[in-house]
């Protein structure tokens, strides 16, 4: 976090004030004093008494030190009206485009300008990287054998795999996709795609225009996250999931959350790979290898049953876990309920069923054990925004 000013971290340097000085009437020195945003800082001014500052627009942060050597001065944000001691360097930095600040002080004062090397660099508050729009996004499911024979085009592309598995190739490297795993092409990347003999996939396609906005050594740092398969991370996984639902919810603002929702992602897989890594370990290593594993294992066996009623005592019961026990492993690695990940999962397998258009609504609802059609009708326009039979003539009109 910033520190301000009015910290206590602040007083070796000078310390702060309520009400504006009257330089008239005290017989001080006042000038208005202009400086314009710049990202770094090669002067800092010394005086041999006290200053005052007091902001009149925009917000300022100062660069002080008791030396004028860069690794040793600290940044405040200008809280209230400053003073700073005698002997202090010292610089203004406008956080806004611009600032006016009125400086304070005694008709004897000697000042000097003091050049450091390597200047300081101010670590401003902007964006690196901006998504500028969605161009496209589409769930697509695809059985063993398909094949596209590759493109390649001026914009970003996001592949993630839901269910299944997936191969693509990006100029002459093949990359293997399984369930939760991504990969990113990059603007002018040929890539293709194609799902193995013996293997089905439902995917996630998002295609984006993405800018560096920050123009400097590190601007074509969005590079680090082309040509290479990301594995499954939780918070990815609730980031791409929470992007589908919005997709469909059709309430305001949600193709502003959606842009949102994808700028995460993207710097989250562009800290990851600063940090080497997943940032979140709230737990010990050897238990979150136990929970992933014993997790795996009941997220396949969930798979593997869908289509019939499954219980929560079930699950206990088969992999001797208490409901407390299994509401905990549940919400500290997908934060969701497990009843609640069985009914998205229903209903997730039924809209692929739709998709395959093999059996009508009602065979639907039974195979996946809904209590009812008009259960599952209402679940379904719930989760999608539109009934199961109006999903269904989206795909299938002449």
């Amino acid at each position: 976090m910033q520190l301000k000013t009015s910290s206590a971290l602040f007083e070796k340097y000078g310390s702060v004030y309520e009400d504006p000085i009257e330089a008239s009437d005290t017989e001080m020195l006042s000038r208005s004093w202009h400086v314009i945003a710049k990202r770094s800082v090669s002067q800092l001014y010394h005086f041999n008494c006290e200053v005052y500052l007091e902001m009149e627009d925009g917000m300022a942060a100062l660069l002080v030190g008791e030396t004028p050597e860069t690794d040793k001065l600290e940044v405040f944000a200008v809280h209230r009206l400053v003073k700073i001691k005698p002997n202090i360097y010292f610089s203004p930095i406008a956080v806004t485009s611009s600032i006016l600040c009125k400086l304070i002080t005694v008709p004897s004062y000697s000042l000097s300008m003091e050049t450091i090397s390597p200047p300081y660099l101010f670590d401003r508050i902007l964006p690196r990287i901006r998504i500028n729009e969605i161009l496209g996004y589409y769930y697509s499911i695809r059985n063993s054998g398909y094949s596209f024979p590759g493109e390649k085009h001026s914009y970003f592309e996001l592949t993630y795999v839901d269910r299944g598995c997936l191969s693509t190739e990006i100029d002459g490297q093949i990359y293997d996709l399984k369930e939760r795993e991504l990969i990113i092409y990059g603007p002018g990347q040929f890539h293709t795609q194609s799902i193995p003999e013996g293997c089905s996939c439902s995917y996630v396609t998002i295609l984006f225009d993405m800018e560096a906005v920050v123009f400097d050594v590190e601007s074509r740092h969005y590079e680090l996250i082309l040509n290479k398969v990301f594995g499954y991370e939780k918070k990815l996984y609730t980031l791409i999931k929470a992007f589908v639902m919005e997709s469909t919810s059709q309430l305001p603002y949600m193709n502003s959350l959606m842009l949102c929702l994808l700028q995460e992602t993207i710097l989250r897989l562009l800290q990851a790979q600063f940090i080497g890594g997943k940032n979140e370990r709230p737990i010990t290593e050897a238990r979150q290898h136990y929970q992933d594993e014993l997790l795996e294992k009941i997220l396949s066996y969930i798979d593997e049953t869908i289509y019939e009623p499954i219980t929560i005592a079930e699950i206990c019961q088969k992999f001797s876990l208490s409901r407390s026990s299994l509401q905990i492993l549940f919400k500290e690695n997908l934060d969701q309920p497990p009843k609640k990940y069985i009914n998205e999962l229903k209903l997730e397998k039924s809209r692929q069923m739709i998709c395959e258009n093999k059996y009508t609504i009602s065979e639907i609802a039974l195979m996946l054990g809904f209590n009812s059609i008009h259960y599952f009708s209402r679940a379904f326009t719930q989760k999608y925004g539109m009934a199961p039979s109006e999903y269904s003539k989206t795909l299938f009109k002449a």
